[in-house]
């Protein structure tokens, strides 16, 4: 609405963004077992929970990659907040999931559980693509910084990993747990989450 309003210059700018990747865990060996009509109910009435968790926070999921979302907090609508939405969105997903599983333990599917990784930054927001084919997207460092994050949840056996720079703008409302300093594929410094 806000891109379509013309609220937003599609030119490109910048801003800092909140960005949240989320990943179903399991989901090859999922696929591989499951006849592909139950997978894509299945995985519709995952997506249902996860974009309204994040609609719920205010953020918009930009894309779905197989088993998985990107969602943005802060653009194309500011939010002064978006890295506490993101993260409340994220542990409202957490939260959902339970309800979920209870109802897809009836056709015996196995329990869903997911990895979520945040970043906060500075990206350019707006056009991209060309001009028989635009949509609105985000591009920088803190974008690959995300979904590197997310990926680390398998390592770190954790479900939600938030960047430093995410964590220092949480503020008081949030209990945070351990720390870790690992590298990332194609980042010269490590990340610390």
């Amino acid at each position: 609405e806000a891109v379509l309003g013309g609220q937003v210059p599609l030119a490109g700018e910048r801003r800092e963004v909140t960005i949240l990747f989320q990943d179903l865990r399991n989901f090859t060996t999922m696929s591989e077992l499951m006849d592909p009509a139950k997978l894509l109910r299945v995985l519709n009435l995952f997506f249902t929970e996860v974009v309204a968790a994040i609609e719920a926070e205010g953020g918009i999921v930009k894309q779905f990659t197989g088993d998985g979302v990107m969602a943005l907090f802060g653009a194309p609508v500011t939010y002064p907040d978006a890295p506490a939405r993101a993260v409340r969105a994220a542990l409202g997903l957490v939260g959902r999931l339970d309800g979920l599983n209870a109802r897809l333990s009836v056709d015996k599917v196995p329990p869903l559980r997911v990895g979520v990784g945040i970043n906060t930054g500075e990206v350019v927001a707006g056009r991209i693509g060309p001009d028989t084919r635009v949509e609105y997207g985000v591009v920088g460092d803190p974008v690959n910084v995300a979904s590197r994050i997310e990926g680390l949840t398998k390592e770190l056996q954790a479900t939600i990993l938030v960047s430093k720079i995410t964590a220092d703008r949480l503020g008081p409302d949030f209990l945070l747990g351990r720390t870790a300093v690992l590298p990332v594929k194609g980042k010269q410094q490590p990340v610390e989450v």
